[in-house]
């Protein structure tokens, strides 16, 4: 099921820029998509790491799901999940009724609101949530690191009552910048989702538990090495790491750059990963979509809205965000860069 679109008037002021000494980052106001960034070192050439989806300003763009229009970089996902049950869940998965259809949240569909930065290396985003949902409010700032490629971020959370909701940052990095390897450290299992993630396309052998991102098994008995890209056959696949204890790292190695990811593990203490490499054929994705998602979460995969699994699941170990309203939570994590020599 498609989620309902936002059909309000493209407004002026839709993204601004950060500019500093080391670098640029540009925010936009829907979904509070963070993307293009540009990492800049001297001696080295300048590094974009965030992937920008093509079809932002293709005939027919404006009539897709919010969420897709301008898909793009990072952005936050309150509460994180589809909206749709997929076929086929194993025994003992239940299925649930989400409070609204709007898949990764309201937010990542419609148009934040700019609120007054008090510097010039800072943007800031917020957003009221409608009602009969117990999100009140999500606020979002960006934060330039002034002596260095870096960005600071944080996502405060305001809820009408208390309750737990899955909750994931959603980082999509480029794949289409020559060889890229993805440096994990995580003390729990790894877990295929538990169905094909594109049905007839999808290659990882549904349900599996697994102890490296260097073999992960398939469907076909062989092992998949999901650590370095490009893979050696187009797919889309999800994944997730347990226990991750320890920022991720992105070696864009053609590029001579490694990207930093390093957020608050005690809140988001697993790693979704979305392989999208080239696997979609149908509009707008048309096989061209080559990102990787590096999704700090805490929730069962991105199944949390939709579906509960079975009580001795690996996945059952992470419901959510415990939220109340007297005290919101806010969310802490850095993207930063480095060259290599």
């Amino acid at each position: 099921m498609n989620p309902p679109t936002d059909t309000e008037p493209k407004r002026h002021d839709e993204s601004r820029t950060l500019t500093w000494a080391h670098g640029q980052a540009t925010l936009q106001r829907l979904g509070a998509m963070l993307a293009p960034v540009v990492f800049r070192a001297a001696g080295h050439v300048d590094f974009s790491p965030m992937q920008v989806a093509p079809w932002a300003d293709e005939p027919g763009s404006a009539a897709l799901p919010g969420i897709l229009r301008r898909l793009r970089g990072e952005w936050p996902c309150v509460p994180f999940g589809r909206t749709d049950l997929p076929r086929g869940l194993p025994a003992g998965w239940q299925a649930k009724t989400p409070p609204d259809a709007w898949g990764h949240g309201f937010g990542s569909h419609h148009e934040w609101q700019w609120l007054p930065a008090d510097d010039p290396f800072s943007l800031g985003l917020g957003i009221s949530y409608p009602g009969g949902q117990p999100v009140h409010r999500l606020t979002r700032w960006v934060h330039a690191v002034p002596d260095a490629p870096a960005l600071r971020i944080s996502l405060q959370i305001e809820v009408h009552e208390p309750c737990v909701l899955p909750v994931a940052l959603h980082p999509t990095l480029r794949l289409d910048a020559g060889r890229v390897e993805l440096q994990v450290e995580h003390t729990g299992p790894g877990l295929s989702y538990p169905v094909p993630a594109e049905e007839g396309l999808s290659r990882l052998r549904p349900d599996a538990v697994f102890a490296s991102l260097r073999a992960v098994p398939m469907a076909d008995g062989d092992a998949l090495d999901l650590s370095r890209y490009p893979l050696r056959f187009d797919t889309e696949e999800l994944l997730q790491l347990q226990g991750v204890n320890a920022p991720v790292e992105l070696d864009y190695i053609d590029q001579r750059w490694t990207l930093r990811l390093d957020w608050d593990r005690t809140l988001l203490p697993d790693l979704m990963l979305w392989v999208s490499h080239r696997g979609r054929s149908a509009a707008p994705w048309n096989g061209r979509h080559w990102a990787l998602g590096v999704e700090p979460v805490n929730g069962p995969f991105d199944l949390g809205r939709v579906a509960t699994p079975p009580a001795g699941h690996a996945a059952a170990q992470h419901a959510g965000i415990a939220l109340h309203p007297d005290v919101p939570l806010t969310l802490h994590y850095r993207l930063q860069a480095r060259p290599n020599a």
